[in-house]
């Protein structure tokens, strides 16, 4: 376990390294952050495998639920990892909606195990556990519908960051509460519950965060230097639903097949 907790923060830190490398216009930081979420994602297979070799014989409903949280936050990764490196396979928008959608499954269900055990022995805590959760599911949702609509995508992330207040002021108060006769606080039960709830909750808050930031130019944004700038502009204008395909190809596709015909030429000479 300590070994998995080690390289999850290997992993994480190199994403993190990454992402000020590419705000420093340094072309490594996307193969970094590439190579890390493909690195964070066969962790998560490893932990997912183990698990179910090591419960396989009295799984219960909450392993199931962690076993799946875990294989398709790996497929989300890779995702991640792929479009770091400019791929893009057949069908991947309705591929990461499916995973969004699955996960948000995944976490209703077990956000609904810890209401039902813990609503009626202390309903304040249950109250802002729930604030924790359903901001975590406006997150998903907001992640997954960016493909299909950006602008209600950001309605929603907005919405998640407003539901989750009630939940960051009662982190900082770091007020203890009274769960199955222990007295903890939201964080230390939010990291002994042991799923990676916790951890994209840290994600999209950050990713809020910077977007707040970027847009306002006090840090910069995320560049690739090694990539042309018009091919970038194609990619976001194709992620945002600002372009549709032609003929089944949208316009980077092509860009990025004549750019590859005409280096190979030139390098070949």
């Amino acid at each position: 376990m300590k070994l998995n907790q080690l390289l999850q923060s290997i992993f994480i830190s190199l994403i993190l390294v990454g992402l000020f490398a590419t705000m420093a216009q340094n072309g490594y930081g996307f193969t970094l952050i590439g190579a890390s979420c493909v690195g964070l994602s066969l962790l998560f297979i490893a932990q997912g495998f183990w698990k179910m070799v090591e419960d396989f014989s009295h799984l219960e409903r909450k392993d199931v639920l962690g076993i799946s949280e875990l294989f398709l936050l790996a497929l989300l990764l890779l995702l991640f990892g792929m479009r770091a490196f400019y791929i893009r396979p057949p069908h991947i928008d309705l591929i990461f909606i499916l995973i969004c959608v699955l996960l948000i499954a995944t976490y209703f269900f077990i956000a609904s195990g810890i209401f039902r055990d813990a609503r009626k022995e202390n309903p304040a805590f249950t109250r802002n556990v729930s604030f924790f959760y359903s901001s975590v599911l406006l997150f998903l949702l907001s992640l997954g519908s960016r493909v299909i609509s950006p602008s209600w995508s950001a309605a929603i992330g907005g919405l998640g960051a407003l539901v989750s207040i009630p939940f960051l002021i009662s982190v900082i108060r770091y007020r203890h509460y009274d769960n199955s006769g222990i007295s903890t606080t939201l964080l230390e039960f939010i990291v002994a519950e042991k799923n990676k709830a916790g951890l994209l909750f840290l994600f999209f808050i950050f990713s809020g965060i910077y977007v707040g930031l970027s847009t306002f130019n006090i840090i910069p944004a995320i560049e690739n230097a090694d990539k042309p700038r018009i091919y970038i502009e194609l990619i976001n204008n194709a992620e945002s639903g600002t372009e549709k395909p032609v003929n089944g190809k949208f316009q980077h596709e092509t860009y990025k097949a004549v750019m590859d015909k005409f280096l190979e030429r030139h390098a070949s000479k």
